[in-house]
């Protein structure tokens, strides 16, 4: 019997909307009203100095009564918060992993978490947000390693069936993306020119991404991103998936 999957992933912005307005509960009744049995959240924090004293991942997973990992990345507010990335499932999780993504020193720490959904049908959920367009030189090149260094750990460690998502900050067309197509089932496709965030070196573009892992083992049953752009810069991206 199949079991029905909605994942869906959203760049947060530290709670930061677009009128510049820190307001958590905000994106948490965006996120309620969408109903997710996972999701993946990108720009978490804890004590982020427009918030302070506020630990996001606490107060997300407390109102919409899911389990949470929270997976820093590096320290902000002079040492005092954190910042990140989460996973959170309606269902108990077992975290596998949090690993360190292959950026230069000097530049932000990125990393990607693993967690074992334990669903009726057990499945892998895989969060990343890699580095951003233009941050540093040949940032293509390196999101292509990062997305081949998150396939290959899939596939040495039989972390499958798998959903991953996030910011990827990379869009159709690029090498990334090729190179993301030749392994995964590509979520976005269905509707591959809809922007999600405005790029500064690239414009509106379509950065944020639900993939499946290995090709056939899920079946698309509706695509959708969410029309809100006040709560966050990015919009919100869904996915209603069949594990067969």
């Amino acid at each position: 019997m199949e079991q029905i999957i909605k994942a869906m992933t959203y760049n947060i912005h530290f709670t930061i909307g677009t009128d510049t307005r820190p307001d958590w509960k905000r994106i948490a009744d965006l996120i309620k009203k969408e109903n997710p049995d996972v999701l993946g959240l990108e720009e978490v924090t804890v004590n982020h100095p427009y918030s302070p004293g506020l630990d996001v991942p606490e107060a997300m997973s407390g109102y919409l009564g899911m389990n949470i990992f929270f997976g820093d990345a590096i320290p902000i507010n002079n040492g005092h918060g954190k910042y990140g990335i989460a996973a959170l499932s309606k269902y108990p999780m077992e975290v596998i992993d949090k690993i360190f993504l292959p950026v230069p020193e000097g530049h932000e720490k990125r990393i990607f978490i693993i967690v074992k959904i334990r669903a009726p049908k057990p499945y892998y959920f895989i969060v990343t947000h890699f580095s951003y367009q233009g941050e540093l030189e040949h940032d293509e090149e390196l999101r292509t390693a990062c997305a081949k260094m998150v396939t290959e750990t899939v596939q040495k460690n039989h972390y499958f069936p798998a959903v991953w998502l996030g910011d990827f900050n990379t869009y159709p067309g690029t090498e990334t993306l090729q190179y993301i197509h030749t392994q995964w089932d590509v979520c976005n496709d269905c509707d591959p020119h809809t922007p999600t965030a405005h790029c500064s070196h690239a414009g509106w573009r379509q950065i944020d991404f639900i993939c499946t892992y290995p090709k056939g083992a899920f079946e698309l049953r509706e695509f959708s991103f969410i029309e809100n752009i006040l709560a966050s810069d990015h919009r919100p991206v869904t996915a209603l998936l069949a594990l067969k």
